[in-house]
């Protein structure tokens, strides 16, 4: 799990700080967050990044890009919500099922 945005915030939240997650889900967003801090990239470092240009979709993909670098994942995923914005996701490995 990456993060989300929010059309009512105008925001996106890490999931590391979304306190509704499970924290077995949280351990890529937790060395973003890392990464961040010890690069000095507020965009990572921080819980909420507001979205300044009116484009949150642009925002949820580059910071949802941000962790797939960072974290050697294959790719990320954007999944509606129903009252605006996006839940991001990451993958880290795909394989065929029978």
């Amino acid at each position: 799990m990456a993060g989300s945005t929010s059309a009512k915030a105008g925001n996106w939240l890490w999931a590391w700080a979304n306190s509704n997650l499970p924290g077995e889900l949280l351990s890529d967003a937790k060395l973003v967050r890392s990464f961040g801090e010890e690069n000095g990239i507020d965009e990572l470092a921080q819980p909420y990044v507001t979205d300044t240009g009116n484009d949150l979709e642009a925002l949820g993909w580059e910071l949802a890009g941000a962790m797939v670098r960072i974290c050697n994942a294959l790719g990320a995923y954007r999944s509606p919500r129903s009252e605006g914005g996006g839940l991001y996701l990451i993958f880290k490995n795909i394989s065929w099922t029978n």
